[in-house]
């Protein structure tokens, strides 16, 4: 960044103060002990860091803890980041359940892998286990950047005690799948840009774009949150019973009130969302009111929803993934679905798989519904059919019925 103040000709200049001084002062080239001086030419030296993550889901974690073999080594499918100058390069995770060669007793190793790529490559990783509560736990990092030749691999040998990973107090296993969380950090070379003379444009070497979203962000976020305050011109008013069924993927509360109101603003409604723009630009009940009534959907859900609107995304989305899946998909915020669907991926289970594969249905979401059919197939069925899910969301809808079936015939 060049914090400058250019001046014409006639100002002070750095050849003029040589002249006046009779030689070359060191304060000359200190811009920033300077409040104005001029400046004739300008180049700049960059390097980039890509960051790229990747999980890995071991399931049945515990039976590798049982198996009598002493040395167990499990390697991850090959992974590569999605953009940059190291896209075509292919890393994996290696783990060993109970530890490699040298490793202390009672510890897991974990290594990262470089296998593929035609030059070396500048990394670091930083290595994380994710709870049942979907947080981050036993983070580990690279202290600093290392070159990985091609089949190098580095890590940690003594990673965490795994006998400490089955405890149920420490939530780390979720139905005895051991989540691996891993954030790569690769250092680019050092770029010099050639020299730029007289006028150059100095707010290049800042990043705007990266400041105004975050400009953006906050500011959107401090307008949904004082809208009464900032102008709203619409409320709408969640008046929903709470339902004594609850789902097994998400608990509600219902001590609370299902009665909300919330002010937002037309505009933003309807930039963001089809459905909002269509009920904006007729003479509907709502925009006529400026109330739009909603009572299929908790207000838990549509605070979420807003704040997606708002913000661009939702601090927790696992806390009622089911309904705020429904909700995106109502009104066709398709960012919004396409998270709370990965969620619903990763909550899969034998209690919950029953009713993802009717929403799945009821949604047609392909890919949703292909992941929930192939986790029942595999191994899963018997299980899953003698569950209160599977008669309360699938018995009854015979062509569910009947796809489960027609896969396992496949399978």
């Amino acid at each position: 960044m060049y914090n400058t103040v250019i001046k014409s000709s006639s100002s002070l200049s750095l050849a003029s103060n040589e002249s006046a001084s009779g030689g070359t002062s060191n304060s000359n080239f200190l811009p920033n002990m300077r409040n104005d001086y001029s400046l004739d030419s300008v180049c700049c030296t960059k390097r980039t860091l890509h960051s790229f993550s990747h999980m890995w889901i071991v399931e049945n974690f515990s039976s590798y803890l049982e198996d009598p073999e002493p040395i167990i080594c499990l390697s991850s499918s090959p992974f590569s980041p999605v953009s940059g100058v190291s896209a075509a390069t292919q890393w994996r995770l290696v783990c060993y359940p109970k530890g490699n060669y040298g490793a202390s007793s009672n510890y897991m190793s974990i290594f990262l892998e470089y296998i593929k790529g035609e030059r070396d490559i500048k990394a670091k990783a930083e290595y994380s286990l994710v709870n049942r509560k979907c947080e981050l736990t036993e983070m580990r990092k690279d202290a600093q950047f290392s070159v990985y030749k091609c089949g190098n691999s580095r890590g940690f040998i003594n990673y965490v005690k795994y006998d400490t990973l089955t405890l149920l107090e420490n939530d780390t296993l979720d139905d005895d799948k051991l989540k691996i969380y891993v954030r790569i950090t690769i250092m680019d070379d050092a770029i010099t840009e050639e020299t730029k003379y007289q006028e150059f444009d100095d707010a290049e070497s800042i990043n705007f774009t990266t400041r105004g979203l975050e400009g953006l962000v906050r500011d959107f976020s401090q307008l949904l949150i004082h809208s009464p305050s900032k102008m709203s011109d619409i409320k709408i008013k969640v008046n929903t019973i709470p339902s004594h069924n609850s789902h097994p993927i998400e608990s509600i509360d219902d001590s609370n009130s299902s009665i909300g109101t919330f002010s937002a603003h037309k505009l933003i409604l309807a930039a963001r969302s089809p459905v909002f723009a269509a009920m904006f630009s007729n003479c509907t009940l709502e925009n006529t009111t400026n109330t739009i009534e909603i009572n299929d959907l908790r207000p838990e859900t549509i605070q979420s929803m807003l704040e997606y609107i708002y913000t661009g995304k939702v601090n927790d989305i696992k806390k009622s993934t089911v309904e705020l899946y429904r909700c995106a998909d109502k009104y066709q915020l398709e960012d919004l679905r396409l998270q709370a669907e990965m969620a619903l991926m990763s909550s899969i289970s034998i209690d919950t798989s029953a009713e993802i594969l009717l929403l799945a249905d009821q949604h047609h979401s392909k890919d949703l519904k292909s992941r929930v059919i192939q986790f029942i197939v595999g191994g899963n069925l018997k299980a899953i059919t003698q569950t209160e899910g599977w008669h309360k969301y699938v018995a009854c809808i015979p062509d569910l019925v009947t796809e489960v079936i027609q896969a396992t015939t496949l399978e």
